[in-house]
């Protein structure tokens, strides 16, 4: 298997593979053209490829989008609960931001949950959309699932809830979900650059933690890579959903209708 690196650990930051040029003279001057901090390498294939890393650098706390006029009662008062629920994690974590917050974001994933299915289709998909908006600053995994867990509360006193994480770090069987929906979301943004790789012979890309991305079960060359891999993220979490609630020993929540976006938002 031909694999490239798709993070680059310099000086204890993750670098993430950006673009990737075929002449030197070019990766150099894009390398020179970006704002961000950037490294240039060259990939070990059969022929000179060049690949550009970029560094996303914490930034100030920012709002963008703040307006939610637009949205019904209903959403604003779950966009609050979600940014609440960020806030306390970030608090917690001391979580650095690096992307400004963004509302709006948000409230459209809200509102692209198809409400009043079963309780794991709706919370998947609660995971899957927030995670996916990129509405926060960063912790995107985290709030969505602890704001899931908030959901699933709303139907039912848990007397064992599992756990998702032991501190900073993430469960055993929690993080299998985690890399999984890693993977894919990384072929979804980046499945251009990964065909080009796949055409020059590499079979893969490997991820931080030595989570590794094989072409040949995550193509980068399917049709609609950016409507494909979304569904692909919605079994994921719809899985999550039902794997947490049989292990919280709620089975009788997997074949229950969720009331609804307006019911939901009232018991908050």
């Amino acid at each position: 298997m031909t694999l490239v690196p798709y993070h680059l650990e310099i000086d204890g930051n993750y670098y993430s593979l950006s673009y990737v040029h075929s002449s030197k003279p070019e990766a150099q001057e894009d390398l020179q053209s970006r704002d961000e901090p950037a490294v240039l390498r060259l990939l070990e294939l059969d022929d000179d490829v060049y690949g550009v890393y970029t560094l996303a650098e914490a930034q100030e706390e920012e709002i963008e989008g703040g307006d939610l006029s637009d949205y019904s009662a209903d959403t604003r008062d779950i966009v609050d609960t979600v940014i609440s629920l960020f806030g306390q994690i970030s608090d917690d974590q001391e979580t650095e931001w690096y992307k400004p917050l963004e509302p709006t974001n948000i409230a459209d994933a809200i509102e692209a949950v198809t409400w009043k299915q079963l309780i794991p289709t709706v919370g998947g998909s609660l995971i899957s959309e927030l995670i996916r908006s990129h509405g926060l600053p960063n912790a995107n995994h985290r709030t969505s699932i602890a704001f899931f867990e908030l959901y699933t509360r709303t139907f039912h006193t848990f007397s064992d809830a599992p756990q998702t994480n032991h501190g900073d770090d993430w469960a055993t069987w929690a993080n299998e979900y985690i890399r999984e929906s890693k993977r894919i979301l990384t072929v979804r943004r980046k499945a251009a650059l990964f065909s080009f790789l796949q055409s020059l012979g590499v079979t893969g890309v490997r991820r931080k933690n030595d989570v590794v991305i094989p072409f040949e079960t995550y193509p980068p060359s399917v049709d609609d890579p950016w409507a494909y891999y979304a569904v692909k993220h919605d079994h994921v979490w719809e899985e999550f959903a039902t794997d947490y609630l049989q292990r919280a020993g709620a089975s009788e929540l997997l074949t229950q209708r969720d009331d609804g976006k307006r019911v939901f938002a009232s018991r908050l």
